[in-house]
């Protein structure tokens, strides 16, 4: 947390310095997001779904979880579901302890065709709001083009309209209100 704020505050930074230095930052995140391009690392066309509607700081996260899928593997599962057309499936993952230790873990992902409905015990999309590497590993198996918009959540998306990011005060330090301006054009003619 500490890490994060050292570069908005220092000893004596007021409030309204801290929020401008922020503000300029949120905006310039979203500038990039909406405007550079976070090339794919895999054929997946569900990827492609990611890169289009995620932020690139999500889309990166996104592509760990890909880059994760390596240490898994899928195997169908003796457990049969109470449900009928839900497919109960085992994924074991190693995980690196340290430089030579390896741990493996065995996460249970629940697969509902109708609906396209899923869920792992990991719990990372509870958590994170984004798909864990078991699901995605899932979704690989089964041959799945795309997800469904549910496992897509709004506040990742690069298309949101988020009205706080659109007030900028500018009464405090003058120098910044020029720089602004210029990003506001740039962002404008991209529209």
């Amino acid at each position: 947390m500490h890490a994060y704020f050292d570069e908005f505050v220092h000893s004596r930074s007021t409030l309204m310095q801290f929020m401008e230095q922020y503000d300029m930052k949120e905006f310039i995140a979203n500038f990039q997001s909406k405007n550079k391009v976070v090339k794919c690392v895999s054929t997946f066309r569900w990827e492609k779904q990611f890169q289009r509607v995620y932020t690139n700081s999500i889309f990166k996260l996104i592509q760990e979880q890909i880059n994760r899928m390596m240490y898994c593997q899928v195997i169908p599962s003796e457990e049969v579901s109470n449900e009928i057309g839900v497919d109960v499936i085992k994924v074991p993952e190693r995980s690196i302890v340290n430089n030579y230790l390896w741990k493996e873990y065995t996460y249970t992902v629940c697969w509902r065709e109708i609906g396209e409905h899923t869920s792992c015990n990991c719990r990372k999309f509870e958590f994170r709001g984004i798909l864990c590497c078991h699901i995605i590993l899932v979704l690989a198996q089964k041959n799945i083009q795309t997800v469904n918009e549910r496992y897509v959540l709004r506040r990742w998306r690069k298309d949101v309209n988020r009205r706080h990011s659109n007030i900028f005060f500018a009464g405090g330090y003058p120098h910044m209100t020029e720089e602004y301006k210029k990003f506001q054009e740039v962002e404008n003619f991209f529209q």
